[in-house]
């Protein structure tokens, strides 16, 4: 059973079929799911995933969802203590891989990926977690 709590702030996502996407979440991202609720035929209309805590996402059933307009807009962006184990995972299941894992100027290693409907999502984590925020700032040198 999952941790019942406000949520602060959930992304909720309109896809083709919910079932092939949480399926996908949970192989290939390591979701795990809270809740879902069938339609009146059976098939899974709504469904809540859950990364870590805070990490939460409603996918919807939208059958005629266009494929996201976000291919430089939107990008959902989580943090992972893990990003080689999550690099693994998401190569065995073939997903999308977008760019990384790269190491970012801002203390960060991070992966992009594309979930089955074109969403784009981030993961990354941070590389040394002894430095301060001044001066990981302080070190940014952009081209």
């Amino acid at each position: 059973m999952s941790d019942f709590y406000i949520m602060p702030m959930f992304v909720k996502l309109e896809v083709k079929s919910v079932e092939e996407s949480t399926k996908w979440y949970r192989e290939a991202l390591g979701f795990s799911s809270v809740f879902e609720l069938p339609g009146g035929d059976g098939s899974v209309v709504m469904a809540h995933l859950r990364g870590t805590k805070y990490q939460d996402i409603l996918l919807i059933q939208n059958k005629t969802a266009p494929s996201p307009a976000n291919s430089g807009g939107v990008v959902i962006h989580f943090s992972t203590n893990d990003i080689d184990s999550l690099d693994q995972k998401v190569r065995a299941k073939n997903a999308e891989i977008i760019e990384g894992p790269v190491i970012r100027p801002w203390n960060a290693r991070e992966i992009v990926i594309k979930d089955l409907d074109g969403y784009v999502i981030a993961f990354s984590s941070q590389i040394d977690g002894s430095k301060a925020f001044d001066e990981v700032m302080d070190g940014i040198q952009l081209p």
